[in-house]
């Protein structure tokens, strides 16, 4: 990690002056560090049991977290100040470390940094700890260091034609309706292996018969040929729930699936083609290139087709070919619509969904792509 010390050393003592002018301190969690240590109470494992615990992580996303907390620790101790109370420095020499002595790349550290600064911020707003709302070391060192990562590369442009080919060309059912499902409703794989069986209406009397509890997710109520897409849950990346129409090709396709599909208990939509439990994203993602490679893979100018194209292809038909209204476009991805993240509020996730899905319902099943397999 490179700076520039006459230029890093003057800002230094410029904000030292300024600190000194107010009262404030650059290290203000150094006084509390003695306590923490005659506490003998390890505050990550603290946010383990509240936080984590909570969200009924998968082992591996818990693991990830417990493996930058044991990371942290580590570089602390050699730091020689407890893991609680760093300062700015501190986490600019733990990128620095991350980087040179652990040789991670930059999208791993900051994955680090994000599952760190989620404890602070836990830390921050539990009264019984002692730091403050108005000083975190992590945001203030991430801000100040470049990751330079390489261009990402654009995904190719496919024409419909194009496309449409490649559909057509999937002969496998369950292969075809994770496709057309992704790239009608521009789901992520994550979102996608989620979906669980109540929470699509298909009608259609033969499958209904097959899966009694088809459709049945309250949010589906009195809405024909939808799919519900919630954001709480682990592996949806989405900060707000919605619920999306289903064209007839993807109605289609789902109906030839779920005739097809094992019918084992299990509640998710999507198995695994093996052992027929929940679809993993790799298996998501390896069907996608199964599809769509060796013509589409990474070339000079453009990234591989893989499973996120779906999500590409339907902000860009959504965006630039139908010029539709920005909020619509952020409801049906399920981004933040002129505010904050949802809460688990059922009464407001009801009003939510009623005032925009009653906007896109008709413009969706009007001029969504056909894609003629």
């Amino acid at each position: 990690m490179s700076e520039t010390p006459d230029t890093t050393a003057d800002t230094d003592a410029q904000r030292a002056a300024l600190g000194a002018a107010f009262g404030r301190s650059a290290d203000p969690l150094a006084e509390f560090a003695s306590t923490f240590e005659q506490a003998n109470v390890d505050p990550f494992e603290l946010f383990d049991a509240d936080i984590l615990g909570a969200r009924n992580l998968a082992v591996g996303s818990r693991n990830k977290y417990l493996t930058a907390f044991r990371h942290w620790r580590e570089h602390m101790a050699r730091e020689g100040r407890h893991p609680a109370c760093p300062n700015e420095q501190h986490v600019k020499a733990f990128i620095h470390r991350e980087r040179t002595e652990r040789g991670n790349n930059d999208e791993t550290t900051k994955m680090k940094l994000q599952k760190l600064n989620a404890a602070y911020e836990y830390w921050a707003e539990d009264p019984q700890f002692p730091h403050p709302h108005d000083y975190n070391p992590f945001k203030l060192a991430r801000s100040k260091v470049a990751f330079d990562g390489p261009d990402r590369k654009e995904p190719p442009r496919l024409p419909i034609d194009d496309l449409r080919d490649v559909v057509g060309d999937v002969a496998h059912l369950r292969d075809r309706a994770v496709i057309v499902t992704q790239l009608k409703l521009g789901l992520r794989a994550g979102e996608l292996r989620n979906i669980k069986l109540p929470e699509v209406s298909v009608e259609n009397e033969a499958v209904r018969k097959h899966y009694p509890d088809l459709g049945t997710h309250p949010m589906l109520d009195g809405r024909k040929n939808t799919v519900y897409i919630p954001h709480n849950r682990e592996g949806n990346k989405s900060k707000r729930p919605r619920v999306l129409p289903l064209d007839d090709e993807t109605r289609r396709a789902l109906f030839y699936y779920l005739l097809a599909r094992p019918d084992n208990g299990e509640p998710w939509m999507f198995l695994a083609p093996e052992q027929h439990t929940q679809m993993k994203r790799k298996t998501v993602n390896a069907l996608w290139k199964k599809a769509f490679h060796p013509e589409y893979d990474e070339t000079e100018h453009h990234r591989a087709v893989t499973s996120h194209f779906g999500r590409h292809r339907f902000t860009t038909f959504w965006r630039v070919e139908q010029d539709v209204n920005i909020d619509l476009i952020h409801y049906m991805r399920g981004d933040v619509v002129g505010g904050s993240p949802m809460d688990d509020d059922r009464g407001a996730m009801n009003y939510y969904i009623h005032t925009y899905y009653e906007d896109i319902e008709q413009l969706y099943r009007e001029r969504m792509f056909t894609l003629n397999f």
